[in-house]
This record gives C-alpha cells, sequence and structure tokens, in this order.
C-alpha cells in the first residue's frame, strides 16, 4: 500500500511537469465532434462487454481472449475501415517533443531501478515466465496503449481538447482495472486494492499527457511494459 502511496505521488508530479508548457495541434481534427463523442462511447461499451465473453485462445482462457481480439481488430476497424486514415493518426509514429523524452528516459530509469535492481538489493528472487512476459510485458502493455490512448484519447482530444483527453482517459482507465478485476467478478475492494486503482489512475493519466505530448506511442507503451515487468520479482 505505500509503495502505491509513493508511486502514485510520484506519477502525479511527472504528470504536472510534462503538463506544462503548449500542447501540439491533433495530428487530425475533428469537424465533427460528436462522431468522436460517439466512436469514442462505442468503444467504452465494447471494453464494458469484453468481460462478459469469454472463449479460449492460444494460451488465453476467458474474457482475456476476448481482449486480445478487441484489441488487435478495433484499431484496424475504426481507423483503417470506418476513417480511412493512417494510424500515424493514433500514435503509430516516431514521438515528438524532444524536451518531454528527457523526462520520459527519466521515468524510464527510475523503472529499471525500481523493477531490476531494488530488488538484487532485498534480496528478492527473480523468475522468468515466457507466457507471461509475451502477455503483460508486450502483447496486452500495447494493445492497451492503443486501445486507450491511441483510439479512445485521441478522439475525446478532438472534441474536449488535449487536456481534458488525458485526464478523462486516466480515470477510466483507472475505473476498467477495477470493473473487470473487481466488480465484474464480485470480488471486494480492501484498502489496499483501493491505492493500487488509485496508482494506475495517477499511471493512466501519465501515459496520456505523455501521449499528447509526444503524439506516439512509442514512449507510453515502453512505460507501461516496464511497468508490467514485476512479474518477474517475487
Amino acid at each position: 500500500m505505500v509503495t502505491s502511496i509513493i508511486s502514485t505521488v510520484v506519477f502525479l508530479v511527472f504528470v504536472l511537469l510534462i503538463h506544462g508548457g503548449g500542447y501540439s495541434p491533433p495530428p487530425c481534427s475533428s469537424e465533427k465532434p460528436n462522431r468522436d463523442y460517439i466512436e469514442a462511447s462505442v468503444l467504452v461499451g465494447c471494453l464494458l462487454i469484453v468481460p462478459f465473453v469469454k472463449f479460449n485462445l492460444f494460451w488465453y482462457s476467458g474474457w482475456q481472449s476476448t481482449y486480445l481480439v478487441f484489441g488487435v481488430l478495433s484499431p484496424l476497424i475504426m481507423e483503417l475501415v470506418l476513417r480511412k486514415r493512417k494510424l500515424s493518426v493514433i500514435g503509430f509514429r516516431m514521438p515528438t517533443n524532444k524536451k518531454v523524452l528527457f523526462l520520459i528516459a527519466g521515468i524510464l530509469g527510475l523503472y529499471m531501478i525500481s523493477r531490476l535492481v531494488v530488488p538484487l538489493f532485498v534480496g528478492a528472487a527473480y523468475t522468468f515466465n515466457w507466457r507471461g512476459f509475451v502477455s503483460n510485458a508486450i502483447i496486452f502493455a500495447f494493445l492497451e496503449e492503443v486501445v486507450f490512448r491511441g483510439l479512445i484519447q485521441t478522439r475525446l482530444e478532438s472534441a474536449l481538447g488535449a487536456v481534458w483527453s488525458w485526464v478523462l482517459t486516466g480515470l477510466f482507465f483507472g475505473f476498467y482495472h477495477y470493473y473487470v478485476h473487481y466488480l465484474v467478478p464480485g470480488q471486494a475492494l480492501t484498502i489496499a486494492n483501493l491505492f493500487e486503482l488509485l496508482f494506475l489512475t495517477a499511471f493512466g493519466m501519465m501515459l496520456g499527457v505523455i501521449f499528447a505530448k509526444t503524439r506516439s506511442l512509442i514512449p507510453s507503451y515502453l512505460i507501461h511494459a516496464v511497468n508490467n515487468l514485476s512479474i518477474f520479482t517475487m
């Protein structure tokens, strides 16, 4: 719980630091904000349905298989088919704003120390699970960035502006983890769980402001992936 509180505070500090200064114009401004609202609502609605659709795929079972399929298909359908625009609009591009990249490098450095160096000093053993690595650090970290930052945040930014887009997306990011891990399965929420969800909300906001500043999914994905490296320590 203490770790979650400290991490939340640190993330909020980084949010304020990265937020400073202006934002670049969105890569594709919308002349029809109602369409952006509707598409963002559809994406959110699909995410809320995902935990109730269960089947087996590869080594996944239950709703994670649905989550995987949705994460892969949603950018193709929403961007290439419906919008008929390049995926660079939702962050498939190299990052801009070099000044922010220095702060991102600092965040990655802190993560590497906390996830990989500190456990050595406290005597924690490292374990490696290749399925966990592929799932958490590569596949789902990337797909969550595509869906939450690339698809939902991009649409909210077109309709509401940069700041509200990452604030609302971060709030929904935290709520969604509560929704799938506690609300849907009917699991009780402890005080420690609550602080973990606050941490995830602050984490989602930090990823959102990074995406809004860099216009790229690469920095937010790298931080998300390194965050998920906690599966290697026990």
